[in-house]
């Protein structure tokens, strides 16, 4: 009995390690688009052919979409941190599932959402640096 206690004190606290980095990770991640809009503001006014009129509005869309789905996502990481905050041990296997299952669930989100973050952020800075933008 005290060794279960223990492992499913110990499993309850890794998840809401888990789940404090990965409110971390989304935070930075959603300055970070920040940053890459303000960027794309100061140099649209420069952009003078359609074709990559275009590929700015493109970008500015992606922002905009990860703006949404990072603060879904806050929503539901900090709705899962207080579920699990004060609980001390898991008491049936239904709740030890259901904690494996969402942690999976949020996993899975965390690492589409970080792979994809690095595929815009690369695109968009090659996109960048393609320009011929005049000097500030």
């Amino acid at each position: 009995m005290i060794t279960n206690d223990l492992k499913d004190s110990s499993t309850l606290t890794q998840f809401r390690f888990e789940i404090a980095a990965w409110i971390s990770l989304v935070k930075f991640l959603n300055e970070e688009n920040t940053y890459l809009k303000n960027r794309l503001s100061e140099v649209i006014d420069q952009i003078q052919d359609s074709e990559n009129l275009a590929l700015a509005e493109h970008f500015q869309n992606q922002f905009i979409i990860k703006d949404d789905v990072y603060d879904h996502v806050l929503y539901d990481l900090k709705k899962q941190l207080f579920k699990w905050r004060d609980a001390k041990s898991i008491h049936s296997n239904e709740t030890c599932e259901e904690l494996n299952k969402t942690q999976k669930n949020l996993r899975a989100q965390i690492e589409f959402i970080e792979r994809e973050h690095v595929v815009i952020t690369k695109d968009y800075n090659t996109y960048l640096s393609s320009l011929s933008l005049s000097k500030d």
